[in-house]
């Protein structure tokens, strides 16, 4: 498991970020946290909100009504104790060290026509934000799946033209005329793309730019993410 190439690549004791037990990994994560993590192990094979039941294809009622832009998404998590807490602190205090770990563990779950990705398509934030936050929560996680995986790293393709409203302070319809054309994407060559974030809630972010890369003539858009809201 990722836990356990993490501790044989450490030998200083650290503190747990959950429990603060002693732990010689440099995630900061002992092996009982880990364990006891909420995994999202039940999904939609299109959104990935969790399921009941398990099924390698399955649907939720939601994308059989109303099938999203992107083929499939793989997540880690539900967004729950103790995930949406340290989502935060990757956010606001820049833990960015969780990134490596957590991208191992996404990299765990991929299967092979996953792999085929041409490039990997961090969510874009505007470059105002970018310039005030300092980085790009989504940009790194991308970074380091595309040094874990070898797969490419395109930060050009997708733009974001504008700032929006914060959408985790908007509802479901808010949220998906919030982002309509926000997003521009510059001429490429590819036909199989993954989108990049940490956190889904409605997929309206995805959503909107996975329909602008299918228009732009991808013929396939993924989209990795560590963890999906439970709604």
């Amino acid at each position: 498991m990722a836990i356990d190439f993490i501790n044989n690549c450490s030998i200083i004791s650290q503190y747990c970020v959950f429990c603060d037990l002693p732990t010689r990994t440099s995630a900061q994560l002992c092996k009982g946290c880990f364990a006891d993590l909420p995994w999202l192990t039940k999904q939609c094979f299109r959104c990935a909100l969790p399921l009941p039941y398990s099924s390698r294809d399955q649907l939720c009622r939601s994308c059989l009504h109303t099938s999203p832009s992107f083929y499939q998404t793989t997540a880690l998590f539900r967004y729950q104790f103790p995930i949406d807490l340290l989502m935060p602190k990757i956010k606001q205090q820049q833990q960015r060290y969780h990134f490596k770990w957590l991208a191992q563990c996404i990299a765990k779950n991929l299967d092979p026509q996953q792999m085929l990705t041409q490039a990997l398509i961090p969510v874009p934030i505007a470059k105002s934000k970018l310039l005030r936050k300092g980085y790009n929560q989504a940009a790194q996680l991308a970074f380091e799946l595309s040094r874990q995986l070898q797969i490419k790293l395109d930060t050009t393709t997708v733009t974001k033209n504008r700032n929006t409203q914060a959408q985790a302070e908007l509802g479901a319809s808010a949220r998906k005329n919030n982002l309509r054309g926000a997003f521009d994407i510059n001429k490429h060559n590819y036909r199989h793309l993954t989108i990049i974030d940490d956190v889904m809630t409605t997929g309206a972010t995805a959503n909107e730019i996975a329909r602008a890369l299918l228009n732009s003539g991808v013929e396939q858009v993924d989209v990795w993410i560590i963890a999906r809201t439970v709604l």
